[in-house]
């Protein structure tokens, strides 16, 4: 292992153990959250620990996630996504919280708010409430029910942090809304994990 794979394995975990401890002590809660996104730009701000020659670049069929940690428990879950140009996701939420930060590149988030009652199964509409873009070392969270777009704006692949309250093989029932037909699906799969 190299020098800097050491280096970055002990961030990585000194960074989980910090927002584990975050969880334990205060919960799951916006306050909470701020205090975790924290912890993981500073992570993220550490660009020298995640040199692109140490990754697999995204490929023209998707994105890739790479798992930098996750526990036995499949809970305090840190991926390294890399995301390609033009990339686009609809709106969904995580069912469970979620924190991104910037290593490199611009991820543009869309942030909704749900706009019918969810009586209705399989309909569901959603407005963007806000945009916000996570750029170097800046970092958003969300609440499990929480429901954001992703599109990455840079001309080159981004390397960004994801870290999720529980694994992604663990998050079942996400759902993805259809702003053109109004509808919502959930989805048991999710993004190819390397």
């Amino acid at each position: 292992m190299s020098s800097t794979a050491v280096r970055r394995a002990e961030a990585v975990a000194e960074t989980v153990a910090r927002i584990r401890a975050i969880e334990k002590q205060q919960g799951v809660n916006r306050a909470s959250l701020e205090a975790m996104r924290a912890e993981l730009a500073g992570l993220a701000r550490q660009k020298e620990l995640f040199p692109r020659s140490d990754f697999p670049a995204a490929d023209l069929r998707d994105d890739v996630f790479i798992r930098l940690s996750e526990d036995d428990d499949n809970r305090f879950a840190l991926y390294l996504n890399s995301g390609l140009p033009g990339k686009a996701s609809s709106p969904h939420n995580h069912t469970t919280w979620a924190v991104i930060a910037g290593i490199e590149g611009a991820e543009h988030n869309k942030i909704y708010r749900r706009i019918d009652d969810g009586s209705d199964p399989g309909r569901g509409r959603v407005e963007v409430e806000r945009e916000v873009t996570v750029g170097v070392g800046e970092s958003l969270a969300f609440m499990p029910e929480d429901i954001h777009s992703i599109h990455v704006l840079t001309e080159n692949p981004i390397l960004h942090l994801h870290m999720y309250g529980k694994g992604l093989e663990q998050l079942h029932d996400r759902v993805y809304f259809d702003m053109e037909k109004g509808t919502s699906q959930r989805f048991p799969s999710l993004p190819i994990v390397r």
